[in-house]
């Protein structure tokens, strides 16, 4: 991964089907911006970078690069099979005007591939007040504090980025693999069933923080 600024890449303008898409060159390749952050999220976009960029087995492969523009930073990837479609280019990122603003690449797109989303910012997301019900729980007889259902959660990926329901499932699995959350038993993988699990950083949390 290179950290660069925006004065020491060239844009570019690639004509995709029916669609302009925005590209720089750097080193004479080609590079598709695949996600982009405001300016203020700059500790945001270094951690995802590393975790879902070079720690992933496939994306690790290909070159990255983080490019700091003046409002925003984004993750750009290698992509030289768009060179022959370069229309047009440019050394100002304000001429850059076809890219999509920061929200729409920041947030997940209805069918988006699985592998495009933030999952540590996705559980930001659903831990929040405006993710899952989070409470205590009963269950024959004995109460299991602050933890949510697998089947509300998969109810609100599905929700929140148009996945099936399936690939919500492996992406709720992501999350249980890298300590996110877990079963509040450690019995079960994520199932998109009515099963208890509780994010990591609500164990040990008093009763009297949640409701029953």
């Amino acid at each position: 991964m290179l950290f660069l600024d925006h004065t020491q890449v060239q844009y570019c303008k690639i004509q995709d089907r029916d669609k302009v898409i925005s590209g720089i060159i750097y080193n004479d390749n080609l590079f598709i911006r695949d996600k982009a952050f405001p300016k203020e999220e700059m500790e945001a976009a270094i951690k995802e970078c590393r975790e879902e960029y070079l720690d992933h087995e496939e994306r690790s492969k290909i070159a990255t690069l983080l490019v700091k523009e003046k409002n925003s930073v984004g993750i750009w990837m290698q992509n030289n099979q768009y060179k022959s479609d370069i229309i047009a280019t440019s050394t100002s990122v304000h001429q850059a005007s076809n890219a999509p603003p920061t929200s729409a690449i920041a947030n997940p797109k209805p069918k988006t591939s699985l592998n495009r989303i933030s999952i540590r910012q996705l559980a930001l997301e659903m831990r929040s007040e405006k993710g899952v019900e989070i409470k205590t729980r009963r269950h024959k007889l004995k109460l299991f504090q602050r933890c949510f259902l697998g089947n509300e959660a998969i109810d609100w990926i599905v929700d929140q980025t148009k996945l099936s329901r399936e690939d919500a499932v492996n992406l709720g699995q992501k999350m249980l693999d890298k300590g996110i959350f877990h079963h509040v038993l450690d019995e079960h993988q994520f199932k998109d069933e009515g099963l208890f699990y509780r994010f990591n950083e609500d164990e040990g949390k008093s009763i009297w923080n949640s409701s029953i």
